[in-house]
């Protein structure tokens, strides 16, 4: 028996669906009741019933989903007291980046962590933001920041800040002549070069477009903003991205970019898999990035970002 098996037997019965814990725990269906049939193989009792309506425990598999539920949290447990009686806080730490904000975060956040907690090594996995949440529920990262993922079944997010998005174009060789900002609408006259439609940001410009009931003039697509703005720097189009996408890209210099009214808004969020408990070590990366963030914006070295608005209280 192994505590995988347990977490997807929990993942089940929480949902009430295969294919929904499947998709919870991002393994496919087969596997998933593959590792369920083992399971109840090597404990010789019926776990899970299933019908037309769902899957619901047997006798047994409620009196097991119980007793996985305490197993779990001593696991989780166990790991953090024996960590914690070390003298200092140690460990490998495994943190998901989309590309754009890892250019203004890592540094810094490298810097703070030397400072603060020099024993925690830091592992940094860029990746499409498309990506980051499987990868944190497939236990690939520790940590990820996801952009406007938060809502999404078996991941703790808590807001990290919202970025604003801005229209750039050629430096020399203006496409659209702009003042402080530009109306939306005035954009679809504009030959665009913009991320893939797997990527969140995409999502967020295509229904600015729609709201506004305009459709934006595609001249090319690809999956990475680096990319994006290196085609755009070669001249004939324009396109759509957050600030922090230009620190430290080398053609940054060779762009003009302009605010968007009305202001479109991506919100990025800090989380980790409420299917995997934080080490003491993640939960310290945890508190310094979000300390990081929040320096990085009030002292507006994150430009184009604000610290999103605290929630209201009941």
């Amino acid at each position: 028996m192994e505590l995988r098996q347990l977490r997807y037997f929990v993942a089940i019965v929480d949902s009430g669906s295969l294919s929904r814990a499947a998709a919870l725990v991002h393994i496919v269906q087969p596997a998933l009741s593959q590792q369920m049939t083992q399971l109840e193989d090597e404990l010789g009792v019926q776990l899970l019933q299933r019908s037309v309506k769902g899957v619901t425990p047997t006798d047994a598999g409620l009196a097991l989903y119980r007793h996985a539920q305490h197993i779990l949290k001593l696991a989780a447990e166990t790991r953090n007291v024996v960590r914690a009686t070390a003298s200092e806080i140690n460990g490998r730490v495994k943190l998901g980046l989309p590309s754009s904000i890892a250019m203004v975060l890592v540094g810094p956040l490298i810097a703070a962590l030397e400072e603060r907690f020099p024993q925690v090594s830091l592992e940094i996995h860029e990746s499409p933001s498309a990506y980051l949440a499987a990868q944190l529920l497939n236990e690939r990262v520790d940590l990820s920041v996801l952009v406007d993922d938060a809502a999404m079944p078996g991941i703790e997010c808590v807001p990290l800040v919202d970025e604003y998005l801005y229209f750039v174009q050629p430096r020399k060789a203006a496409l659209l002549r702009c003042g402080r900002s530009v109306a939306l609408p005035a954009l679809a006259q504009v030959p665009l070069m913009l991320t893939t439609h797997a990527t969140t940001l995409r999502r967020i410009v295509d229904g600015a477009f729609a709201e506004a009931g305009v459709a934006p003039l595609i001249k090319g697509e690809a999956s990475s903003i680096q990319t994006v703005l290196s085609m755009v720097a070669q001249g004939g189009a324009g396109t759509i991205v957050p600030h922090s996408a230009l620190a430290w890209h080398a053609a940054s210099q060779w762009l003009r970019q302009t605010v968007i009214e009305p202001r479109l808004v991506r919100c990025a969020s800090l989380a980790h898999s409420r299917l995997n408990p934080l080490s003491p070590a993640s939960a310290c990366v945890r508190a310094v990035v979000r300390d990081v963030a929040a320096q990085l914006v009030q002292t507006r070295q994150w430009d184009g970002a604000r610290l999103p608005p605290a929630p209201q209280r009941s």
